[in-house]
């Protein structure tokens, strides 16, 4: 892994997945509210509960990605020290490594979120 090339991919297709989470529950709530059939909100809860669990489950490989993206700032700043890397190449690097970590840790914080909003609401959750 180049940290010049590196994205933070894991983090990106958790936000999709936070996304569409947030669909599905929005579909599910007003489901409720316009009085749909028994049998679309029976399969909206259940895709509501499963999506509800699901990124938090993914939150796992954020944690990973964190790990990976930290790992490769040492990487480089060793590599600074030792002299194998100029200045200018450094800071772009760290540039690129800092907006991963932006994105990651939003990530997380969207996932802490989500996970006290499931601890909340447990009984809407369990299926």
């Amino acid at each position: 892994m180049r940290s010049s090339k590196f994205t933070p991919y894991l983090s990106l297709i958790g936000f999709g997945l936070v996304v569409l989470t947030l669909s599905v529950h929005v579909s599910f709530k007003l489901g409720i509210e316009k009085g749909l059939d028994e049998g679309s909100l029976m399969l909206l809860s259940v895709a509501n509960a499963v999506l509800l669990i699901y990124p938090l489950a993914w939150g796992i490989f954020a944690v990973i990605e964190f790990y990976m993206i930290w790992k490769e700032k040492q990487k480089i700043k060793s590599r600074l020290e030792r002299g194998k890397m100029n200045k200018e190449e450094y800071s772009e690097q760290i540039k690129k490594l800092k907006t991963s970590f932006g994105i990651n840790i939003s990530y997380i914080v969207i996932l802490l979120f989500q996970l006290g909003y499931v601890i909340i609401n447990w009984d809407e959750v369990d299926i």
